[in-house]
């Protein structure tokens, strides 16, 4: 079987695309009216609409809470469980897909970012070879899981192809890029174990 063309195929496949690419672009656009609908009821004692969009907007929203405001990529990709809280000024960066399991508290300014590129220059900014100018920039995309009954303290940043296993608490601050086990407590940049929970 070959390999898709189409960037939006080739970032849901988790292989290398092209940006800019005007089909992503204007998905992006859709989906960031969409955050924006969501972000115009912060402040409202009635959270039925917030709920009514976010369950319009996201892949899946359960019996969970999200308080804005909040930023999403296309959301489409985003599954949250049950009994979440979802807290202020959170982004989610969702080309690959982010799923939250249920009883999950994310703190505020957490930044979910399933988006990449490659760490060498010249595979992340591809010029013409004759004329030297821009052509595209090379994205990468893996998917984010975060189990049930996690914590992620505020200000926390998880990246692309990590899994943070059920009942592990991530200390505010720390920059998450490799998996974590069940029931632990890290923190730190890169976030490391610091023990276990009991």
């Amino acid at each position: 079987m070959s390999e898709p063309t189409r960037a939006f195929d080739r970032m849901r496949a988790g292989l290398p695309w092209a940006a800019p690419d005007p089909e992503i672009m204007a998905l992006q656009a859709e989906a960031t009216k969409a955050y924006c609908a969501v972000n115009a009821t912060e402040g409202d004692s009635d959270p039925t609409e917030r709920l009514k969009l976010l369950r319009g907007a996201l892949g899946a929203f359960g019996e969970s809470y999200l308080n804005p405001p909040v930023r999403w990529e296309f959301g489409r990709h985003i599954f949250i469980g049950d009994t979440c809280l979802i807290n202020s000024d959170c982004t989610f960066l969702d080309g690959a897909d982010i799923r939250i399991g249920d009883y999950t508290l994310i703190a505020p300014g957490c930044i979910l970012t399933t988006a990449s590129h490659p760490v060498i220059p010249e595979e992340r900014i591809i010029l013409d070879a004759e004329t030297g100018a821009f052509r595209h920039a090379q994205c990468l995309n893996a998917p984010i899981t975060i189990g049930s009954k996690c914590w992620l303290g505020a200000g926390t940043t998880v990246i692309g192809g990590v899994t943070i296993g059920d009942g592990t608490t991530v200390g505010a601050g720390s920059v998450v890029t490799r998996d974590l086990p069940p029931r632990v407590l890290a923190a730190g940049s890169p976030a490391c174990v610091i023990r276990p929970l009991s």
